[in-house]
């Protein structure tokens, strides 16, 4: 599990030195890439249906779904230049999209938004966030989901991020 604490210094180890001094971290939390659920739950069947053409075990069937659904989910990813989970580093002047890999953390920065210059937009989606960033003169965009469950050991850093980015001021 990792505290808020952790997630910021994890952020700029990979942002470098001069980020905690000129333009420090002010927030981060770990997201993932809004998922186009349609296209997900085609893939799922697709995979159910061919798993089950080969197999007529139930359990062998469902991990068929499970394997297809990641493939899915990582091949999106991958075709937008980033990775299913991310970090979101806030500072004041913007907004870093670093990668997130399970069980070690950031290895490298994907993209960064200019505050300035980016419409953010937070919405409800149940327990989650939709967090979509849209700079129009760079013509980058970028949709990311957060949870705000209070049982989730993510909640805390992603709630910060997105107080931060919901009041800039």
């Amino acid at each position: 599990m990792n505290s808020e604490t952790e997630l910021i210094e994890k952020a700029e180890q990979i942002l470098g030195p001069n980020t905690s001094t000129s333009d420090p971290v002010l927030a981060a939390g770990i997201f993932g890439l809004q998922t186009n659920y349609a296209a997900i739950a085609v893939a799922g069947v697709a995979a159910g249906a061919l798993t089950g053409a080969v197999t007529d075990n139930p359990l062998a069937m469902g991990a068929g779904v499970g394997v297809a659904n990641h493939v899915a989910r990582t091949v999106d990813a991958e075709g937008k230049g980033v990775t299913v989970r991310m970090l979101v580093a806030v500072t004041l002047k913007s907004i870093r999209i670093l990668d997130w890999v399970t069980a070690s953390g950031p290895t490298k920065e994907l993209l960064s938004f200019e505050r300035a210059n980016t419409e953010v937009q937070i919405t409800k989606f149940g327990l989650s966030r939709h967090l979509n960033f849209r700079d129009n003169a760079a013509g980058t965009s970028l949709g990311l989901t957060g949870s705000t469950a209070p049982f989730s050991a993510e909640s805390k850093g992603d709630k910060l991020v997105l107080h931060l980015l919901a009041d800039p001021g």
